[in-house]
């Protein structure tokens, strides 16, 4: 079981260290992670001297099982901006780039709209939850075992002729079917010349023989993400295919074999970049190496070339170079790891040289 309190006090020691002495958090990722608690409506608000936990009357019963914190009610004649304004706080954090204009501006009124006593809170608690602790990879690795086993799976199920959806329907029913609670993203499978787009969505196209398939898959169990990219050939793949995914492959190992902890985020991203730039394919190469994975799909850090993080042990972050040549066919190998002081544990076991189906 998650260690909740200890979670709550380095929390409220970097609050300290920001020098923020209330702090209001609703981004469910967030909530979840400080209370456990799910609900359509959370708040957790830290002062000094305590923590609340604000909802309704639809969790009341939920809510008081929670030993952390002190279980306010809200309602229509309470709300949670009665509650801020008879706090009487001096400044209070919030989630900017979380929060809507309506709830900065009645925020705003709990302060008799001075705007200087709200406070950027964002990135304290995704700072946390960018360090895992066991039980976090121990759910991380279970959901990309799963991946795993689905990549299996479709090996033997893609066939000429078949549709990109109809792929991708099949990739979800077995995440599903076989103990995803739900996925982590738009599952993405794109054949032919529609591989060039990074994220395209899978349409009505038909597999031939010859085609790259490229999919990108992920599930959530007890409630963390996975995360996997695997491009295989339908048939015999052509000369330039090869030497298009051979580039990739050596780029994306390049980073399993290089990245570790106190490596800083863009030296990992260069790492990976310069050897598909070396190549002559730099411009064909747009997006990021990897990002954080966990209770979201995309979170800290950031492993591209302005980032300015710093790997930590404990991080799990995705490796995914790709090569996408526009109108003609794209390559990307993705693989989770977790991040340690000697290297990396690569927690995708599927096979990454180049498959002939």
């Amino acid at each position: 079981m998650a260690d909740y309190a200890d979670r709550i006090k380095r929390l409220k020691e970097k609050m300290k260290e920001k020098g923020i002495p209330a702090l209001l958090l609703q981004k469910p990722e967030n909530t979840i992670y400080l209370s456990g608690f799910h609900s359509s409506n959370c708040s957790l608000l830290f002062t000094e001297k305590q923590e609340y936990l604000l909802t309704d009357s639809r969790y009341a019963e939920a809510a008081r099982d929670l030993k952390w914190y002190e279980t306010l009610m809200t309602s229509r004649d309470t709300t949670l901006y009665d509650v801020i304004r008879g706090m009487d706080l001096s400044f209070l954090g919030i989630e900017e780039d979380y929060a809507t204009v309506s709830h900065y501006r009645k925020l705003e009124n709990c302060f008799s709209g001075d705007a200087d006593r709200l406070v950027r809170g964002d990135g304290l608690t995704e700072e946390l939850r960018a360090v895992k602790d066991e039980e976090e990879l121990k759910s991380i690795k279970k959901a990309e075992a799963l991946g795993d086993q689905c990549f299996t799976h479709m090996l033997s199920f893609l066939q000429p002729g078949m549709s990109e959806k109809r792929a991708a329907r099949e990739i979800e029913r077995f995440l599903l079917e076989n103990g995803a609670e739900k996925l982590s993203f738009d599952t993405i499978c794109v054949s032919g010349p529609r591989t060039s787009l990074p994220h395209g969505e899978p349409g009505d196209r038909t597999f031939e023989k010859g085609d790259f398939i490229t999919m990108d898959l992920g599930c959530i169990i007890e409630g963390y993400c996975s995360d996997m990219t695997r491009t295989v050939a339908l048939g015999k793949a052509s000369q330039e295919q090869k030497e298009i995914y051979s580039i990739v492959l050596s780029a994306q190992m390049a980073g399993c074999d290089t990245i570790r902890a106190g490596m800083p985020c863009a030296e990992a991203d260069r790492v990976v970049r310069s050897v598909i730039e070396d190549a002559g394919y730099g411009e064909f190469f747009g997006h990021g190496t990897g990002h954080g994975v966990g209770l979201e799909i995309h979170e800290c850090p950031t492993l591209s070339p302005s980032s300015a993080e710093i790997l930590a042990p404990g991080m799990v972050v995705s490796i995914e170079p790709g090569i996408y040549l526009p109108k003609k066919f794209g390559v990307r190998i993705e693989d989770l790891a977790i991040v340690t002081v000697s290297g990396i544990i690569n927690t995708t076991k599927s096979m990454k040289e180049l498959i002939e189906l």
